[in-house]
């Protein structure tokens, strides 16, 4: 038995299973900025707004990724930016990087906020509000502008997180729907910034049309061939973390965001810009990632 020539294999063995495990290491750990582009069909009566392009920002979570996020953003060139919540952590108390970076976004199209989870828990938010505002960011907060474009109207609903209300999460879910409802506007594009994804149903039953948002961090792990893990109110498997989903002729765009906001690594799950082109029904597939879900 040639004993040396054995040990040779098992050391090469070894050594191509440790180079496997990081190669594998990185890919899953990979953070490179990448941009996901949407096709959204319009309905009847908006074709008028084909071609409009809303880039996303989500969950930010102060990262150091404002150069990175230029460039994506230049390329992209977007008739509108929008925020979708955890713009900071709740422990910042420091707010220079995001206010930068919001500042440097809205330079390159008008660009609106909408709070998170993470803003409702800083007591600097009033800081950062009054930051937003100067850096020429609009704040939506539980309202709505109506933007005019030479095809059409564009109906901007902004709602602050559920942990804004004080009578609490349940409560501010169920009056949800309704306080939507009331922000409508008839003959326009009714789109809806929010934070939380899990909301569906509530969303579709509010009449939105469109809606952004974010917050499963894109479920944090994304197992190939399984997808993601875990995500804040859907637990484990969750339903909505990336991607486009409809419940009736709503549909919900959800950013896997940009920074990372726990202690957790992101594996197989980099940060994304979302960008959706607004294409007349007909003119375009559904895209990549899109699902139905019930009311």
């Amino acid at each position: 038995m040639n004993t040396g020539k054995n040990k040779w294999k098992l050391g090469a063995l070894a050594l191509a299973g440790a180079a496997a495990l990081c190669a594998g290491a990185v890919w899953a750990l990979q953070s490179e900025l990448t941009v996901t582009e949407y096709p959204v069909a319009l309905s009847a009566g908006l074709e008028g707004l084909e071609g409009l392009t809303i880039a996303q920002i989500a969950d930010v979570h102060s990262a150091d990724i404002q150069e990175e996020l230029k460039a994506a953003l230049e390329a992209v060139s977007p008739h509108l930016i929008v925020f979708t919540g955890d713009l900071v952590n709740r422990e910042d108390r420091d707010l220079s990087r995001a206010l930068s970076l919001a500042a440097m976004a809205a330079k390159i199209a008008p660009a609106y906020f909408v709070p998170g989870n993470h803003e409702a828990d800083n007591p600097c938010y009033p800081e950062l509000r009054e930051g937003l505002e100067a850096a020429g960011v609009t704040l939506l907060e539980d309202r709505a502008v109506v933007l005019e474009y030479p095809g059409g109207r564009v109906n901007l609903i902004g709602m602050r997180d559920l942990t804004f209300c004080p009578e609490g999460r349940e409560a501010a879910r169920a009056a949800l729907p309704g306080r939507e409802a009331a922000l409508l506007e008839e003959g326009a594009l009714n789109m809806l910034l929010c934070h939380r994804p899990s909301l569906l149903a509530e969303y579709a039953q509010g009449g939105a049309d469109l809606v952004f948002a974010g917050h499963a961090h894109g479920g944090q792990v994304r197992l190939p061939l399984v997808g993601p893990l875990f995500a804040p109110d859907e637990g484990v498997l969750p339903a909505h973390t990336a991607g486009v989903y409809q419940s009736g002729k709503t549909r919900m765009v959800v950013s896997r965001g940009l920074g990372n906001g726990t202690p957790f690594p992101r594996l197989w799950n980099g940060p994304e810009l979302v960008a959706v082109t607004l294409h007349s029904a007909g003119q375009t597939g559904q895209g990549p990632e899109q699902k139905e879900a019930e009311t």
